[in-house]
């Protein structure tokens, strides 16, 4: 993470980083009154955030001492930048060495720590371990080159094509789960079904076909029947959902009320 803060201030001329107004810029303008931060004091804000993480258990009090200490606002950043700071180690590396290979890492995603690579013949599964420390884990979690689970997407390949449907690891727990809210709590009942459209709205926005879309939309709506809701008012909000988000359905229902035949 130093060696990151010393690249971006090394990068220009400007001494600070100043925050104003929910954004950070840079300046050579250091003011007490306001919140400015020099490049020793980042990395001491660094070093404090990441040594300074408490949490309790019953009666007992934790500090994390291995590890990004995840909960915290800035952790997806540091997660990010730490591992960036050995992709960029090592490509930059590579593409002075082998360029070819280096261009095999053309389709490789992250996101913060979930990863796909796609069409790289192989290399990143051979070469992981000489990107990344010996201290950062890393789990394959695909059986196949040909199906595999990335953010919350189940992929296939299938005749050349990808086929997508929505993926939630929780489905696989031996014990139920409580997800969405019940109508009885404490919260405006509109929120409560805008909570069901907007699930499902997740679920045809990652589903490839209208089979896959109609039974987990079923689960869903089930589930929230059980959970207080009140038919008409589900219906009301999903036909509100899809005309505010009819291009995201489109490959699912062509009209409104086809859209809720699927599921209702």
């Amino acid at each position: 993470m130093n060696e990151l803060v010393d690249f971006c201030f090394s990068g220009g001329i400007k001494k600070f980083v100043k925050v104003h107004s929910g954004r950070a810029f840079w300046t050579d303008i250091h003011n007490e009154r306001q919140i400015t931060f020099s490049e020793d004091s980042i990395k001491q804000a660094l070093h404090y955030l990441m040594n300074n993480c408490f949490f309790s258990a019953g009666n007992l009090l934790f500090r994390q001492a291995i590890g990004i200490p995840m909960g915290s606002d800035p952790a997806p950043f540091m997660a990010n930048l730490f591992l960036f700071y050995y992709e960029d180690k090592f490509m930059k590396s590579l593409k002075f060495s082998n360029i070819a290979r280096a261009r095999r890492f053309s389709y490789i995603y992250r996101f913060i720590d979930d990863l796909n690579s796609i069409n790289d013949y192989g290399e990143f599964e051979r070469c992981y371990k000489d990107i990344y420390p010996p201290e950062l884990e890393l789990g394959k979690e695909n059986l196949d080159s040909s199906r595999a689970s990335f953010l919350d997407l189940d992929i296939k390949v299938e005749d050349r094509v990808f086929v997508y449907n929505q993926y939630d690891k929780r489905d696989a727990f031996p014990f139920s789960i409580v997800r969405l809210p019940f109508v009885c709590s404490n919260m405006p009942s509109e929120i409560f079904y805008s909570s069901i459209s907007a699930e499902i709205l997740r679920i045809g926005r990652t589903s490839s076909s209208a089979a896959d879309f109609v039974s987990r939309s079923r689960v869903i709506l089930d589930r929230m029947s059980k959970q207080g809701s009140d038919k008409a008012r589900v219906l009301k909000s999903l036909v509100k959902m899809f005309n505010n988000h009819t291009n995201d359905l489109l490959h699912i229902a062509g009209q409104s009320n086809a859209f809720v035949g699927l599921i209702l």
